[in-house]
């Protein structure tokens, strides 16, 4: 979380995936839900989305990081509650909403598995979770290039679209697809990831020595093309 606290007021003016997955994810959003909970909304990206498309419904967005939050607080003012919460643990007394929405945010739970059959458990009888999150087929360049020469490249390591862990006792499909994003360099997809407060932490991954560094990045010299898989996925109670 500590990356997101940090990055929170220049998130917006990289994240430029992280906009548009988010307004494609409104668009296949139906219905008229009374009650919405956004899960992981950080600076609201989605949010706005919602907060027009569904302009009578009691919108909840929560998020892990208050600095996220408050950014999100700025873009929609009174037109939303606000929440910090983990949402791998909702809380139980919120409960009964008609959407569940999360953009972007899934590919950071410790557990997927058991954070979607409490999510499950917030739906009101007919309800919906929507979500987006990242596939395993995700910066597959990035990674080979990092196996080539036997180094980890630090970058989790996401669900795979056919081994999606639906909790039982739902109506479930998915879908997905690839977005590129170009980068001049290596080194622009590494620096916008930081900006984004999502590089490896060095909890997680053990910094590559300079001169294997250099002999990395000399691979995309060309440019840098950083390709997401994005899982779009519904589940219905």
């Amino acid at each position: 979380m500590k990356d997101f606290e940090t990055q929170a007021a220049v998130y917006d003016s990289v994240a430029r995936v992280q906009a548009e997955v988010a307004r494609r994810l409104a668009v296949r959003l139906g219905g008229a839900p009374r009650r919405i909970l956004e899960i992981g909304c950080g600076t609201g990206l989605l949010s706005a989305e919602l907060a027009t498309r569904f302009p009578a419904a009691e919108l909840v967005l929560t998020d892990i990081s208050p600095a996220m939050l408050a950014q999100a607080r700025r873009r929609l003012g009174d037109k939303a509650i606000f929440r910090v919460m983990d949402g791998q643990s909702p809380d139980a007394a919120l409960g009964g909403f008609d959407l569940i929405v999360s953009s972007l945010a899934f590919q950071w739970f410790d557990d997927l598995p058991g954070a979607l059959a409490r999510l499950g458990r917030q739906l009101a009888p007919g309800g919906v979770l929507a979500f987006a999150t990242l596939g395993a087929e995700s910066f597959a360049e990035w990674r080979q290039a990092h196996a080539a020469m036997g180094l980890a490249c630090g970058l989790r390591d996401y669900v795979a679209a056919a081994a999606f862990p639906w909790p039982p006792g739902y109506a479930c499909r998915l879908g997905a697809e690839m977005i590129e994003e170009r980068h001049g360099d290596a080194r622009g997809f590494i620096r916008g990831m930081k900006q984004l407060g999502a590089a490896p932490s060095p909890a997680m991954h053990r910094p590559v020595g300079a001169g294997r560094f250099r002999t990395l990045l000399a691979r995309f010299s060309g440019g840098f093309t950083a390709r997401y898989q994005v899982l779009y996925g519904e589940m219905r109670r």
